[in-house]
């Protein structure tokens, strides 16, 4: 259960950091000015070309680490076996129906003419 709250987390936190990545990187609707300017301050530390590249690259690892961790946590947590204590039937305590007796049709009346 542990395992499956950590992974959740990191999830979680890849997420968030992959929707910052994209929206850092230079397009037509350049969102960086709303950050304050990041990716211009790293373009002019980098050149715009190289910056580029390297939220290209963290996008890339980010979008993997993503699909690798949902894989994992599918694999080993989800499908776990739980004891017989915590997951009971739904049926457990229901009395059983008593045996139904066929109903009688009801009265048709005649046409009136």
């Amino acid at each position: 259960m542990i395992g499956l709250t950590i992974s959740s987390i990191i999830l979680i936190i890849c997420a968030i950091l992959l929707i910052a990545v994209v929206l850092l990187q230079p397009g037509k609707g350049d969102l960086s000015a709303t950050f304050g300017g990041i990716s211009s301050q790293m373009g002019s530390m980098f050149g715009m070309q190289k910056t580029a590249n390297i939220l290209t690259r963290i996008t890339k690892i980010l979008a993997i680490a993503i699909v690798l961790i949902t894989l994992f946590a599918n694999k080993f947590f989800i499908g776990q076996d739980y004891s017989a204590n915590e997951i009971k039937p739904v049926t457990e305590g229901a009395s059983k129906p008593a045996a139904a007796t066929p109903l009688a049709a009801p009265p048709v009346e005649s046409p009136k003419e």
